[in-house]
């Protein structure tokens, strides 16, 4: 799907998250954003892009790159997913998120406190299986880190650094405008790892 610059925006994303039981549990994370309504409808619009690629009957793991403090995109896909979620932020607030996961009984959320280039062998070593990968806010050049990791399909938003964001190496398997997006950057791409089984 491929979108175009005159569709208006869209409160689906939002209405559709506010519909379902898991907002109660997503409600506290994002009521502490700046913009809840943005930082919300990103989270899902990188789920809704990449669930026709985790929904193919097998365990995935999907690592959530500069997910910050309260690991929002990660909370919101161990919710609304059977993948094995793992955010990884130097700014992450470890009690924070551990007590949301306690209070709500989360499973499938895990997390780094570190930057991904700390961390990326670390990820890459962990069992094989499917990895997605998400950029939802992380303010990191996408094609630097997709080149150090382990990966089969990713996810990007241009957020408000669309150069950093954005693959400049890569051939997007899809890519538009999400209008159901609630923020100015709503171009968004998935990339799929050549010769990946997704």
């Amino acid at each position: 799907m491929v979108s175009t610059d005159a569709q208006p925006p869209s409160s689906d994303y939002l209405d559709r998250l506010m519909r379902r039981r898991s907002f109660e549990a997503l409600w506290p994370l994002f009521a502490k954003a700046t913009r809840p309504a943005k930082e919300m409808t990103e989270s899902y619009s990188a789920l809704c892009h990449l669930r026709p690629l985790l929904t193919k009957g097998r365990p995935c793991r999907v690592i959530h790159v500069g997910d910050g403090a309260h690991a929002r995109t990660g909370a919101l896909f161990s919710l609304k997913s059977e993948a094995d979620n793992i955010s990884v932020d130097p700014l992450l607030n470890v009690a924070l998120v551990e007590a949301w996961r306690d209070r709500f009984g989360v499973r499938r959320l895990a997390w780094h406190k570190a930057s991904i280039d700390d961390v990326a062998d670390q990820l890459n070593a962990l069992p094989p299986m499917p990895v997605f990968v998400t950029f939802v806010h992380a303010h990191v050049h996408m094609d630097r880190v997709l080149d150090r990791l382990r990966w089969d399909a990713a996810f990007t938003l241009a957020c408000c650094l669309p150069g950093h964001q954005l693959t400049q190496t890569r051939v997007p398997l899809e890519e538009g405008i999400d209008p159901n997006v609630l923020s100015a950057g709503r171009q968004y791409q998935v990339v799929v790892n050549p010769g990946a089984p997704v």
